[in-house]
Order: structure tokens, then sequence, then C-alpha cells
């Protein structure tokens, strides 16, 4: 998995099994998408669909041009088409995915969960590869509900959003219905939260644990790593622990 941008300011992930793979959202240009994945290495994965978690603009802004440009089909939620229908204007073929039920592309089982944003009908995905390796991505959500928490159940990669140190958030400039909005049930995991969720979702094939989504404003690298590796080493893991950034690629193991 390379995670090419995560964050408020554009979202992309690409997942991939030897030559092909699936893009997990596309908030960034069809160009940065091109130019992330050939500084990650990655120039020969061949990307035959974009899967979108939901519709807000940091997880759809580039994905007209691209997938126009690969002429690759779309994959949503029927509420994320509806809602994200300018922004899908043109594209080569739209293909609707429901949460429970497994879609096969490019060797890859994407399975679909309902997450918790204040969007359509949001969603995260698990993703078997051909290797028997599984990734759990989560991002933007404002809690780790049931049909989530048992979907990310046995990954070896965990992608879980850290958003925001709730003190920053606390202490910070955002307007009130803005506070409350990030720290509701329909918004943004915390670092604690995540840390919450590696906890509880710990286990000794647990090889990787990546926070997403980090706000510019309300977090830091710092604060989500530390989170996380106190919770780690609380529960006795030997994972690895990164933090997804807004500006440079991450390559991860799954």
């Amino acid at each position: 998995m390379a995670l090419l941008a995560s964050g408020s300011s554009g979202n992309a992930a690409l997942v991939y099994a030897g030559d092909a793979g699936v893009l997990i959202d596309c908030g960034i240009s069809a160009r940065q998408v091109r130019l992330r994945i050939e500084a990650a290495g990655l120039a020969h994965v061949r990307i035959e669909a974009v899967a979108l978690t939901h519709e807000h603009v940091d997880h759809v802004a580039g994905v007209r041009v691209l997938a126009r440009r690969l002429g690759v089909p779309v994959l949503a939620t029927r509420g994320t088409l509806t809602a994200a229908r300018d922004a899908l204007a043109d594209v080569p073929e739209r293909a609707m995915v429901r949460p429970g039920e497994t879609v096969r592309v490019g060797g890859l089982a994407l399975l679909p969960f309902r997450s918790s944003h204040d969007a359509e009908e949001p969603v995260g995905f698990r993703v078997a590869f051909p290797s028997g390796r599984v990734l759990g991505y989560l991002s933007d959500s404002g809690t780790l509900g049931g049909e989530a928490a048992e979907a990310l159940s046995g990954c070896h990669t965990l992608a879980i959003e850290a958003n925001h140190d709730v003190e920053m958030l606390e202490r910070g400039p955002y307007p009130p219905f803005l506070k409350r909005r990030i720290r509701s049930t329909v918004g943004h995991l915390s670092n604690d939260d995540a840390a919450t969720a590696l906890a509880l979702l710990a286990h000794d094939g647990l090889a990787t644990v990546v926070g997403l989504h980090l706000s510019q404003q309300n977090n830091t690298p710092h604060a989500a790593l530390a989170a996380l590796v106190e919770a780690r080493d609380r529960v006795g893991l030997a994972c690895t622990v990164a933090a997804a950034s807004q500006h440079e690629p991450l390559v991860c193991g799954v």
C-alpha cells in the first residue's frame, strides 16, 4: 500500500498486488497522483479502478479527470454516487458497491463496510490480497462502530484515522460549531480514539498501524504517533507504527 496523500487537503491511497491496483479516494489532482506514485517507486502499477469512501471534496477532487484519463470505473455506494454526481460527470463507468458485499478488482478483494461520518453513505474498506494478507482502511469516521470493528479485525495492516489531539482542538481557533462537529460521532476519530481502536483490534498478526487524516491545525505527527505507540506497548504488540502525510507518499507493507 502507498498512502499518496492523507489529510484535510486531499486523500488518496494506492493498494496493489503485483502490477495491478486500486486507488482508494482521489482527493488530489490526477497529476499529483501520478507524481506521487512515481515518487513511491510504483510507476509500474496499473490502476484498474477508483474506490471512494465518501463524497467530500478532499476525497473526490481529482477523480473525474483521473478516471477519464485512465478509462477506469469508479466504485462507490449508492449514496456516494448520488452525492458526488457532479464530481463524477463523464467518468467511463460508475459501479455501485454495497456494504458487506465483496467486489474483486485487479486481484484484490475489497469489502466495503459502514463508517460513521456526515456524508450520504460513507464506508471504509477491508482489502484482501492474493497472498492472504489483509489491509483495514478507515478514514473519516467519528466512531468505531460494530460493523467497522468486525471488518477491521484480523488485519495485518491497519490504516485508521487519527485526526486530532483533543486538547489541541479545544485550545485551537476553530469556532465552537466546528469543534462539536469534529468531536461528534459523525466527525473524526481523535488520537485517543485511534489508540483505543488499536488496543481493541490488537492481535499477534498485526504488523503495521498507520494514522490517517492528521489535522494540520489540530494535530502533529508526534502526538498521533505517541498515542499509537503507547497503545501498542500497553497491549504488548511489536508492530510498526507510522503517520501518513499530506504532502509525501508513505509506502507500507501489507
